[in-house]
């Protein structure tokens, strides 16, 4: 098999949760061939043996069990560019992961993200993401979108909502933490934060798929800048912005993106959808490429 042929396949365990077929079938295929990828891969699967082992007796919680299915698609990630050009060949069988089988998805995946932790003021996320959905739903190109939504959003959450969905455009509802991150829950329901290095990483390793973040959240346009340093526009807010606001953005929005426009006339006309209210009407920010765009 070709580097090329195996990446793909891999790419696709990942994406389906196969760990244990992703890093077989990598050890299959550089066997012999580069001994030092050989030596990581075999520190891949003791850590994911032992973190296995350790989630069926109850001895780790399922947010590090997350965080440590996180860290393993991260070295897996790492490795593949390493890999041969050529190495051995490798029995795939029928069972191809899901992206495997539909290389040519034009289905334009949206994940919606939402969180409101116990000890933050409470925001009226229900309404944008049902007002999103409306909008879509009346758009002339409805067919080609698909909106996943997930609330009450814990770190694991995200990184597995990641890897199953594939989205293209990735939306978070809630609070920012300023330069700290952005809050989330954790397993009681309080405010734990997603730090921006965290995030940082995160879209390094979904680059490739991921070409649009919404950040609606106030004071987020610090991980507004560092997520799009990675090719991906990102929207942020610079400042607080109130709930009418925030979901009148998020309409005007994805109604453009619905009659076919690029993120950047959605941006402006999302702008536009707020502009009566002047009190929040320079709040969002356009990043790209590290840069805030002037548009």
């Amino acid at each position: 098999m070709t580097k090329q042929e195996i990446t793909e396949f891999v790419q696709g365990l990942i994406a389906d949760l196969k760990y244990k077929e992703a890093l077989e079938t990598l050890s299959a295929y550089v066997k012999g061939r580069d001994r030092y990828i050989e030596n990581d891969l075999l520190m891949q699967i003791a850590a994911f043996n032992r973190n296995s082992r350790d989630r069926a007796n109850g001895l780790i919680s399922q947010e590090n069990y997350g965080i440590a299915e996180s860290k393993l698609t991260y070295n897996l990630n790492e490795i593949l560019p390493r890999l041969p050009e050529n190495g051995n060949d490798v029995e795939v069988g029928n069972d191809a992961p899901n992206n495997a089988k539909t290389p040519q998805n034009t289905i334009r995946k949206i994940l919606f993200l939402t969180a409101n932790p116990r000890d933050t003021s409470q925001l009226r996320l229900g309404d944008e993401l049902r007002k999103v959905k409306d909008g879509l739903a009346a758009a002339t190109q409805r067919a080609d979108f698909d909106l996943e939504s997930e609330p009450a959003v814990q770190i694991p959450t995200i990184t597995k909502a990641m890897l199953k969905q594939k989205p293209e455009i990735v939306h978070f509802s809630g609070h920012g933490g300023k330069e700290r991150g952005l809050a989330v829950q954790d397993d009681n329901g309080d405010l734990v934060l997603f730090p921006t290095a965290g995030l940082d990483r995160l879209f390094k390793m979904f680059k490739d798929t991921v070409k649009c973040v919404v950040l609606n959240a106030c004071y987020a346009s610090e991980q507004a800048e560092v997520i799009s340093k990675h090719g991906i526009y990102v929207v942020g807010m610079n400042d607080k912005v109130g709930d009418k606001a925030a979901t009148n953005f998020s309409v005007g929005f994805y109604q453009s993106l619905g009659e076919g426009t690029d993120y950047e006339f959605a941006f402006n006309m999302a702008m536009v959808n707020i502009a009566a209210d002047l009190k929040y009407a320079d709040t969002p920010e356009l990043w790209y490429n590290g840069e805030k765009l002037d548009i």
